[in-house]
This record gives structure tokens, C-alpha cells and sequence, in this order.
């Protein structure tokens, strides 16, 4: 196809998560060129407005050079943000994020709160999830409700064929086990641990899956043995949350692989590419 790859995760950014994000390795990378892949140290926050705009700087270099642009996802919100142009939220205020922050360490008192200033946002949050709770919450103080403003209804800024690769639940269950275990057999608990031990560690990168279970080990709240565990819900929380946003997103190409090797999708998706490209041209 000739192409390079915009990466829509906010993990993959951050230079020293390269197993907790699965990162493309620099065998991968020195095959295909990869955009928006360790270009924030753990410093720094991701946000979607500041990814929207790298991604579209680098998707319109691309076509400019006569490239094509492969997003691939990640998350719903920064897929939806490479390929569209969205309306961000204004940056809440500082006092505002650190009290919701601060509060969303206890997740039953920030959902009692939460319900008191916006019970429709209480019943969406992933209650879970202490960064979705903590945003919820600053929105809901500040007046925001919190809806999909232009989230699904912005168009695409250039033609682009949307496709969905996809498994049974049961297989997936299997990959997600596959890849934790893994994962940590290549040294995750250290990367984490090298994270943790950094005093100017940011609040996005602590985000990711396994830091705060890693914490919790070391902190002795919880036992070693039920760490790999820990890490497959987790895992598996984000999965159905990448099929929610994508069952919501209109869907050229859906193409369900059962148990079958990843690349089977590789020649379905080439055609389906070369048709849309045809009809464009």
C-alpha cells in the first residue's frame, strides 16, 4: 500500500511503556514508519486535542508526499480524533482536575458526588475507572453534562475506509491471556516499577494498565499471585470498551477473524482499500 501508520493510543506515546502499551518494537518500526509512538516522555500528558493535532499534521505530510495514512487504534476518542476534526473541551480548571483527581481515589465517594451534581453522568461513567470517573466529575462541576458534543457526528476531514477486525468474545479472552502473560514475562512489573520510582511521573502515563496494580502489589494490597489476574480484567475492560466505540462508528469494512491469525484480515482489508481509493479517484 505504501504506507506508514499513525498509532491512535495514548500509551503507545510515552517513551519507557513500551511493553506496558505494546508498542511497535524497533524491529517493526524499522520495517514500517510509525507516527505518534514515544514522542512524550513520562512528563507529559496526553491529551486528545494535542494528539489530534500531531495526527493531522502527520496525515497531511503523508498525502502531500503521495503516502497513505494507516490510523490504527487504540482508543475510540483518538481514532475518532485522527480522522475527524473534533470540537475539543476547553481545559478545565486546575483546581477543579485536582479536586476531582483527589476525590476519585475513593471511587464511592466520588459516585456519590457525582450523582449529587449530575446523576445522568453517574449513570454512564465506567465507575472503574478512576480517570474517566476524576473527568466526569470536573465536567459535572463546572456545568459541562458531559455529552458527545461532535464526537460521532463530525466527518471525516479526507476520505477513509473504516474497518473493524474483530473476534468471538471467547477468543479474545484467550489473546488477552496470551498477551498479559507475556507481557510480563518481558519485564513489565520493572518497566512499571521505573515508572513508579520517577518523582515528576505524570497523571496520564499512570494511566496505563498494570500501574496502579503494580502499586498496589508493592504497597502489599495485593498478593503477587493475583497480579496476572488483575491485569487480564483490566485488559479485558478495554476491549469491550474498543467494540462499544466501534459498533457506534459507522463501519465500511467489519470483518470478524474467529480464531484465525491476524493477517487473514490483511488481504480483505488491501481489497476493500483499492475499491474505495478507485471510487474516490
Amino acid at each position: 500500500m505504501g504506507a506508514e501508520v499513525v498509532v491512535a493510543d495514548p500509551f503507545q506515546r510515552y517513551r519507557g511503556l513500551e511493553i506496558a502499551a505494546d508498542a511497535p518494537r524497533p524491529a517493526e518500526r524499522a520495517e514500517v514508519r510509525y507516527h505518534l509512538v514515544g514522542d512524550l516522555d513520562l512528563t507529559q500528558d496526553s491529551t486528545a486535542g494535542g494528539y489530534a493535532r500531531g495526527a493531522h499534521g502527520a496525515i497531511d505530510a503523508m498525502l502531500a508526499r503521495g503516502v497513505t495514512p494507516v490510523v490504527a487504534g487504540g482508543t475510540g476518542l483518538y481514532l475518532r480524533a485522527a480522522l475527524c476534526r473534533l470540537q475539543m473541551r476547553p481545559p478545565p480548571d486546575p483546581a477543579v482536575r485536582a479536586w476531582a483527581e483527589d476525590l476519585a481515589r475513593d471511587p464511592g465517594a466520588a459516585m456519590a458526588e457525582l450523582r449529587r451534581l449530575d446523576p445522568g453522568a453517574a449513570g454512564r461513567v465506567d465507575a472503574a475507572n478512576p480517570r474517566r470517573l476524576a473527568r466526569a466529575l470536573e465536567r459535572a462541576a463546572q456545568g459541562d453534562g458531559g455529552g458527545p458534543g461532535d464526537i460521532w457526528s463530525a466527518p471525516l476531514r479526507v476520505p477513509a475506509l473504516v474497518a473493524c477486525v474483530d473476534r468471538p468474545p471467547e477468543v479474545l479472552e484467550g489473546l488477552i491471556r496470551r498477551r498479559v502473560r507475556r507481557e510480563l514475562d518481558e519485564g513489565l512489573v520493572d518497566e512499571l516499577r521505573r515508572a513508579l520510582a520517577r518523582p515528576d511521573l505524570a497523571r496520564g502515563p499512570r494511566q496505563v494498565i498494570g500501574m496502579s496494580e503494580v502499586e498496589a502489589l508493592d504497597a502489599g494490597g495485593m498478593p503477587g499471585d493475583a497480579l496476572e489476574d488483575a491485569l487480564v480484567a483490566r485488559t479485558r475492560r478495554l476491549a469491550r470498551m474498543q467494540r462499544t466505540w466501534m459498533r457506534r462508528m459507522h463501519v465500511d469494512l467489519a470483518i470478524d477473524l474467529g480464531d484465525g491469525p491476524a493477517h487473514e484480515a490483511v488481504p480483505r482489508i488491501g481489497a476493500a482499500w483499492r475499491r474505495a481509493r478507485e471510487a474516490v479517484v
